[in-house]
């Protein structure tokens, strides 16, 4: 018996561990993004810069349909200026959204051509994100006041956060 326990045990430290190298994204696990893309997610990002800026891809395909979730942080020299350059990236027209870090907008496509589409930029003191989902499909749980599904208004609240 004590040498069946050590065997085990042994075993346990000299068997090399099996695991897959994933892609670590600062703001949003890939469980998480697969829950707002709806399925299993392969995770790319780009290498932190020194003051962790980075851009993470979240990419789901269903036959001919790329669904993704990309988060995009970056560190401005003069949030006062810059921050207007990242807001006229915006795909539509920028609607307030309150309580996602000092200043975020929901970009709402003026004609709802976006189908499935769904934009939030917005800042924590001197860092910008942008958030850009793709579902391929409307959203059935949409804020009536918003148009913004609840899966992107939490992916907003948990990157502004993580930023804080």
């Amino acid at each position: 018996m004590t040498v069946l326990v050590f065997v085990v045990i042994a075993g346990t430290f000299v068997s090399p561990v099996r695991c897959r190298a994933q892609t670590q994204c600062p703001w949003l696990n890939a469980a998480t993004a697969a829950g707002v893309l709806g399925g299993e997610v392969q995770a790319t990002t780009t290498p932190l810069t020194s003051q962790g800026d980075t851009t993470c891809d979240f990419k789901r395909s269903e036959h001919s349909t790329v669904f993704e979730l990309t988060i995009a942080v970056h560190t401005m020299a003069l949030p006062s200026k810059d921050f207007a350059t990242y807001l006229a990236r915006c795909s539509g027209t920028a609607v307030p959204l309150k309580a996602i870090g000092n200043e975020a907008v929901q970009c709402v496509p003026s004609n709802n051509s976006l189908n499935g589409g769904e934009q939030i930029i917005g800042r924590v003191r001197d860092r910008v994100f942008v958030i850009d989902i793709q579902r391929g499909s409307p959203r059935q749980s949409v804020s009536t006041q918003t148009g913004l599904s609840e899966e992107a208004r939490n992916v907003a609240e948990q990157v502004a956060g993580a930023l804080f």
